[in-house]
């Protein structure tokens, strides 16, 4: 009866045990897809965010000449009138016309006198027109040299316009204005040719937040001096980008640029619908999506299989426990088994990592990808290859990870060790293997970057007293830098694996960077 309580007991145990086996690996599938797929959107929405400023940057680039061949017009039709008050005349038409020179097809040019009355336009039958109620005019009146207006209903045409316009100054006081009027939809073909996408925008603001133009047309103007782009990213900047939650114009949710036009009281803009931003990345999941599930199916059925194949071991078992020797035929196959578990885990990490190298990621994202799976895989492939599974040869899998991560870099630094046969529990095996995966790696990146090779040293060394397994990993490398405050991936993930593994760690700058790690030699629930 004893015989047949331990063997059922033994039995549950092996079945909790491939259940926690499988649960592990699913968790840590799941990480790696989530970080993937993470890294990846990041990467779509920065190249997104890149595209828009350089886009920004050309239309400033294209706005600062159109103004300042603007201004060079209006200059000259200053210099073409006299000082008498302003009046149509052949000669002064003919004196303009020649100071204007050919204008882009849509371009107005008016003079008006210090009433506001149009007296010279490019456009006869407009003449009669008064301004004086205009803002731009008001502003030129008061004694302000060059302005620009904000989007205008044309009042002979309807046509939405921006006018820049220049005062005309004789002894002192005010003679007139001259000005050029720009219609909106001028910026359309610039906004085609940029092929940003049928939702982007493209737009002029003046530096008070007055809406000038803007590709997609508005019917009127607009106020966006209150918009987040003016309350919390523009400031004294001159260029910059942010992503909008919602536009204040239409409603929609866009990747911002912006860029200050060189001389000008301008903004230029660039609107990105965020869908198109994040086209690539949708593709991109989509593919990934078509790999993986067949490798997830895989991974399922693998497990589904042992957990089977256990089920029916433990039923056979159960009715062999009064014989010796069909109970150690029984305990060697579970052994057998249990190696066969840690075999297929280990193979199905290795065929997860074939999937993260068919994606396009930067170089040094995947290839820490690449030793974080291959740490894991070391923990199965120490455990089934020695016969161990209830805990692991951690001086064996140390050496074992230091041996891939030098081989990875392949940099000629010498690695000395000092290893004690400490054993740990299968739990805590696999997160210090990664634990360690990222200190020894951070050395390797960051550490011997400004020396030789031959003169970087890296020390290793482990041991167990008073009940704690200390750790510590001290290289004569430049030690730390100031750096920017930023935190990478390798440092939240060196503090989440401390307090998975209930330890302390200290990190000294003396001389070069010494870590040292101390966690409890058993843990806690057993």
């Amino acid at each position: 009866m004893t015989g047949k309580l331990l063997g059922s007991h033994s039995g549950l145990k092996l079945q909790f045990s491939a259940v926690a086996i499988a649960v592990s690996v699913t968790v840590a599938v799941l990480f790696l897809i989530t970080l993937l797929i993470w890294q990846h959107y990041r990467t779509s929405l920065d190249a997104g965010i890149a595209r828009a400023q350089s886009a920004a940057q050309v239309v400033a680039a294209h706005a600062e000449w159109m103004l300042e061949a603007g201004d060079q017009a209006l200059r000259r039709i200053d210099s073409a009138i006299g000082d008498s008050p302003i009046r149509a005349s052949a000669g002064t038409i003919e004196n303009i016309s020649q100071a204007v020179g050919d204008l882009p097809p849509g371009f107005q040019y008016s003079v008006y006198d210090e009433s506001g009355m149009l007296r010279l336009s490019s456009v006869e039958e407009a003449v009669g027109i008064n301004v004086q109620d205009r803002e731009y005019f008001q502003r030129l009146l008061k004694g302000e040299s060059v302005v620009l207006s904000p989007q205008l209903k044309e009042r002979l045409s309807g046509e939405q316009v921006f006018v820049i316009a220049r005062r005309i100054s004789r002894n002192g006081g005010f003679h007139g204005a001259a000005s050029i009027a720009i219609p909106t939809d001028s910026m359309n073909a610039f906004w085609s040719a940029l092929e940003l996408g049928p939702r982007s925008t493209v737009s002029l603001i003046r530096s008070d937040g007055w809406l000038m133009a803007r590709q997609p047309q508005r019917a009127d103007t607009i106020d966006l001096s209150a918009s987040p782009m003016f309350t919390d990213y523009l400031a004294d900047r001159k260029s910059g980008a942010y992503e909008s939650a919602v536009s204040p114009v239409d409603g929609a949710s866009r990747v911002v640029a912006f860029f200050r036009v060189e001389g000008w009281p301008l903004i230029a803009t660039t609107g990105l619908d965020r869908d198109e931003a994040l086209e690539s990345f949708w593709g991109s999941l989509w593919v990934g999506t078509l790999f993986g599930l067949p490798i997830v199916a895989l991974i399922f059925a693998g497990t589904t299989w042992i957990f089977r194949l256990l089920n029916a071991e433990s039923a056979a078992r159960s009715e062999l426990e009064g014989q010796r020797s069909a109970l150690e035929e029984a305990v060697e196959h579970n052994q057998v088994l249990m190696r066969e578990i840690h075999h297929r885990v280990k193979n199905n990490l290795q065929a997860v990592n074939s999937l993260i190298r068919l994606q396009h990621l930067p170089q040094e994202i995947a290839d820490d990808l690449d030793r974080r799976i291959s740490a894991m895989v070391a923990v199965h492939e120490q455990i089934y290859a020695n016969d161990q599974f209830e805990h692991v040869d951690m001086a064996s899998y140390v050496s074992m990870l230091l041996e891939q991560i030098t081989t990875g870099y392949g940099k000629d630094i010498e690695v000395r060790t000092s290893l004690q046969s400490v054993m740990l529990d299968r739990d805590r095996a696999m997160p210090f293997g990664l634990l360690l995966n990222e200190i020894v790696s951070n050395s390797f990146k960051h550490a011997f970057s400004d020396m030789p090779d031959d003169k970087g040293i890296l020390k290793v060394s482990l041991k167990e007293e008073a009940d704690e397994i200390c750790l510590v990993v001290a290289d004569n490398g430049v030690g730390a830098t100031s750096g920017d405050g930023h935190r990478g991936m390798g440092s939240r993930l060196i503090e989440a694996f401390v307090a998975q593994l209930r330890g302390r760690i200290a990190v000294d700058h003396t001389a070069g960077t010494r870590i040292t790690l101390t966690i409890p030699a058993r843990s806690a629930h057993r």
